[in-house]
């Protein structure tokens, strides 16, 4: 049975990865992080699609969160917070495939940082994906591409 949680939590993983590993090599951590019988349960179009839209966004899904996110200096929020960020932000503008409430993509967001984070930046995710669902379009045209990356450039 495929998993979109299950698939989440493996992007998530992915993305830290890839910000922390250089190089970074998609099959061998594919192959360290499942045991075969629980790789079936990817959503591999959710996967591929998602990264996609976050690697072509990256700078734009950044000054977003730097909106979302006045008081606090983009280098100083720990990674796997900006990228449950991401995450959430990508499948709320720009995922094209069968429909994702944003309450789905806020509760989920919010499930990822009980997993890997602690109450405060529970509050912190909650707060942001809330502020951006209340003045979404708004708040997309003031975004600003970043010129701050989390990811590596490809080399």
């Amino acid at each position: 049975m495929i998993s979109r949680r299950q698939t989440r939590e493996y992007l998530l993983q992915t993305l830290y990865a890839r910000v922390n590993l250089s190089p970074f090599d998609r099959d061998i951590f594919y192959g360290a992080y499942f045991l075969d019988e629980f790789s079936l349960s990817l959503d591999m179009n959710y996967l591929n699609t998602m990264e996609s839209h976050i690697f072509a966004n990256e700078t734009k899904l950044i000054g977003l969160i730097s909106l979302l996110a006045p008081r606090f200096d983009l280098e100083t929020i720990p990674v796997i917070h900006t990228l449950i960020l991401i995450i959430a932000l990508t499948e709320m503008i720009y995922w094209e495939g069968e429909a994702i409430p944003p309450s789905v993509s806020i509760n989920e967001a919010i499930e990822l940082s009980k997993r890997f984070s602690d109450e405060q930046w529970k509050t912190f995710i909650n707060g942001s994906l809330s502020t951006f669902l209340k003045d979404r379009e708004a708040l997309i045209l003031k975004t600003v591409p970043s010129e701050f990356r989390i990811f590596p450039s490809p080399t």
